[in-house]
């Protein structure tokens, strides 16, 4: 009986100490439920407030509230500022606003949260491409060429940059890494011809600007490249055709008003070249150039007067190195009206202007008739002369009419 009663009693006592281990356990799964209760209900509010407000962004930047969409996303932002989402949504309401700042604040402030974040890259290359801002643009967009290989697009806004630049090279290079991956691009076609025509390389130019062509036969840009092209080859009667396909869609600038005058002079079209010219005075920096061929074209259709006037205006904005010959042209037209006084004053200033020894024969023929005193036309004879020109018939002559005047002179004298 004893022996029963003990077993009870320890069984009892392994039951309790039992409940005792169970209860304990219990309260410490308990208190851990809770603390897990309590962080759930302190993210849970948190994710369901930036959602609601993200929401509220959303909804204003459809409506294309920009300003309120903006508001809405900076102050989610406050709740959660590791939220690459919000801070794009927040950029691009501001981008669309206007407010460039702010906008490249918060694009790098995503670059910093995702450094492969395309949206941020892409945007900030466009905003510094915008300002001008050359090296950060290269910058952001052999970033974007790093993450997307195969995007021609990110190689041509290199080369774009480079040849803004100046930095023919590089910007060849990445023109060509376009074209490998996409040889429809027409931009790429219209940077990669103008360095061709830059470059003197006019056969490869006129190819891809032809493949471009074959694609888009009224693009306007190709056809003045061509027509470029055309131009530095001397190939004048091809330029007219390529420049006149366009008239009518385009109002030319004074450059390409200029090119298409100069063409037809070249072509013998001296009418058409008139009225093409006058609209390229309206440029100061080849305005020279313009009176030079409006003269020529006057001179051709032997309207002496306007060619004359031409000359004269060509004179007044003389720069350029075809100074002496708007002198010797304008000498010609006054010897030939019989106005020598004028003429010789041109001729001495195109031999200034020249040094060409052939001006001097022609100023001592004029000074022969026009002056008295002859040794004024012995000392031209006598400077032409002794210059060696290759014209053997004038060097004769100049030698016989010098001993001539001489001998007049003596006559003179011995009377």
């Amino acid at each position: 009986m004893k022996v029963f009663r003990e077993i009870y009693i320890h069984h009892n006592l392994a039951d309790c100490h039992l409940i005792y281990l169970t209860m304990t356990f219990m309260k410490i799964i308990y208190k851990t439920w809770l603390l897990l209760l309590g962080l759930t209900l302190s993210v849970t509010p948190l994710n369901s407030q930036t959602n609601s407000c993200l929401t509220e962004g959303d909804y204003y930047y459809n409506l294309q509230d920009y300003a309120e969409a903006l508001n809405k996303y900076e102050g989610c932002l406050s709740l959660d500022t590791s939220n690459v989402v919000l801070h794009e949504n927040a950029a691009m309401s501001a981008y669309r606003l206007g407010d460039v700042p702010r906008a490249r604040t918060l694009y790098q402030a995503v670059e910093k949260l995702d450094s492969s974040n395309r949206q941020a890259l892409a945007q900030l290359a466009t905003i510094y491409e915008q300002q001008k801002n050359t090296p950060k643009t290269i910058l952001y967009y052999n970033k974007l060429i790093k993450l997307y290989p195969k995007n021609s697009i990110y190689y041509r806004k290199v080369a774009q940059q480079f040849q803004s630049a100046g930095i023919m090279t590089d910007a060849f290079k990445n023109y060509s890494n376009a074209h490998k991956l996409n040889a429809r691009d027409l931009f790429t076609i219209k940077g990669l011809s103008e360095l061709f025509i830059s470059n003197s390389q006019y056969q490869e130019a006129d190819s891809i600007i032809n493949f471009g062509l074959q694609m888009d036969s009224m693009n306007i840009s190709l056809r003045l490249l061509i027509a470029q092209s055309k131009y530095r080859q001397k190939a004048y009667d091809s330029t007219v055709v390529y420049l006149e396909s366009i008239i009518g869609r385009l109002d030319f600038n004074a450059y390409y008003n200029k090119m298409l005058g100069y063409s037809y002079i070249q072509i013998d079209s001296f009418e058409k070249a008139i009225p093409v010219l006058e609209k390229s005075l309206t440029d100061p920096g080849i305005k020279e150039n313009a009176h030079y061929y409006l003269a020529t074209a006057y001179y051709e259709l032997e309207n002496m007067e306007y060619s004359k006037f031409h000359y004269e205006k060509a004179l007044e904005e003389g720069i350029s190195k075809n100074v002496d010959l708007y002198h010797r042209v304008l000498a010609k037209m006054y010897n030939e009206e019989k106005n020598l006084s004028k003429a010789i004053d041109h001729y001495k200033d195109a031999y200034k202007y020249g040094k060409d020894p052939l001006v001097l024969f022609y100023l001592a023929r004029a000074a022969d008739v026009y002056y008295k005193d002859k040794n004024i036309a012995i000392n031209y004879y006598s400077k032409y002369y002794k210059s060696k020109h290759d014209n053997t018939e004038y060097i004769k002559y100049s030698k016989g009419r010098i001993r001539q005047l001489k001998e007049l002179k003596h006559q003179k004298v011995a009377k």
